[in-house]
């Protein structure tokens, strides 16, 4: 009898230790989702962004923000590697499609994007200028 009474309650603390899990998975996963947004909500504000400083046309924004779209797929919940040479690369090309005043005005973001990456993540983007 007394065999059957630390049966039933290790079960009971094993189904304990599970509904723990699993409740710990679901809350960290709803916090997660809600912390990261959506990469075409990251998108849309970022080409909006840029068309407010810029002073894009529509045809820059129509030929830019497929290029924020590719770029935003990429993005995950950490930032590696591929990512900030991906965010390197997208910037490499909405540079070919501005004015030469609206790339002084895009070198200022870049700058504010590098600071934000070195400040959150301590990561640089590749090609980036390093700090001595």
């Amino acid at each position: 009898m007394n065999h059957m009474k630390k049966w039933k309650i290790s079960l009971y603390l094993a189904a304990i230790f599970f509904a723990g899990v699993v409740t710990g998975l679901f809350v960290s996963f709803q916090v997660v989702r809600h912390m990261m947004p959506r990469p075409d909500k990251m998108a849309a504000r970022w080409c909006g962004e840029l068309q407010s400083k810029l002073n894009l046309t529509p045809e820059q924004v129509r030929k830019i923000r497929p290029i924020i779209d590719d770029a935003m797929k990429q993005f995950g919940a950490g930032m590696t590697r591929e990512v900030l040479l991906n965010l390197s690369n997208c910037n490499a090309r909405i540079v070919l499609e501005i004015t030469p005043e609206q790339k002084a005005k895009f070198e200022t973001i870049e700058k504010e994007q590098h600071e934000f990456l070195r400040a959150k993540f301590g990561a640089e983007p590749p090609g980036s200028p390093q700090k001595q």
